[in-house]
């Protein structure tokens, strides 16, 4: 009886070693699955972190985008009107309207430019210009007290200022008169 005892604790103890080494085998098997398998999602999460971070900034530039587009297109509806007129005092007149956008490109040099060829020379020490020609038709010197130059009349008044400190409203007429000057 001995000899069955000791088989039969045996086979028992055999047979918990067996299914203690497998179930130990089968739960590392597992476990180490289940390690690959939370990396691989970190992984694919810090991927989607990283995605959602360029998105973000993407959205951001177009929302910058966007804004600035929204205040020129509000600039643009905001327009204003001058008339310009050029005498070339040879009995040809030609009159303009012009569109413009206050506060930023509304000076008589930038609303003649737009409408003609200028020949001008800057001087920094004024920040502004002499207008030597307008479309081809030059200032000249007839004598030397007299020659004819561009002058130009804001509401039919002449500036005391030059064209690009010379800011233009809504309905301002400005008139460019090619003229014999006495001095």
């Amino acid at each position: 009886m001995k000899g069955n005892i000791f088989r039969l604790l045996s086979v028992v103890f055999l047979s918990w070693a067996v299914l203690s080494t497998v179930g130990m085998a089968y739960y590392y098997t597992q476990y180490n699955l289940a390690e690959l398998r939370v990396a691989s999602l970190t992984n694919k999460l810090i991927e989607v972190n990283n995605t959602l971070t360029r998105l973000s900034e993407e959205v951001s530039k177009i929302n910058t985008t966007y804004n600035e587009f929204l205040s020129m297109v509000k600039l643009i509806m905001s327009r204003s009107t001058a008339i310009v007129v050029i005498d070339y005092g040879n009995g040809t007149i030609n009159h303009y309207k012009v569109y413009f956008i206050e506060g930023y490109n509304d000076t008589v040099f930038n609303i003649t430019s737009s409408i003609a060829v200028l020949k001008y020379t800057y001087y920094p020490s004024m920040n502004d210009v002499f207008i030597e020609g307008i479309n081809g038709v030059v200032n000249k010197q007839v004598s030397a007290s007299s020659g004819y130059y561009w002058l130009f009349y804001i509401n039919f008044q002449l500036s005391p200022y030059g064209a690009m400190n010379t800011r233009v409203v809504d309905g301002d007429i400005i008139i460019w008169n090619y003229t014999l000057v006495s001095w």
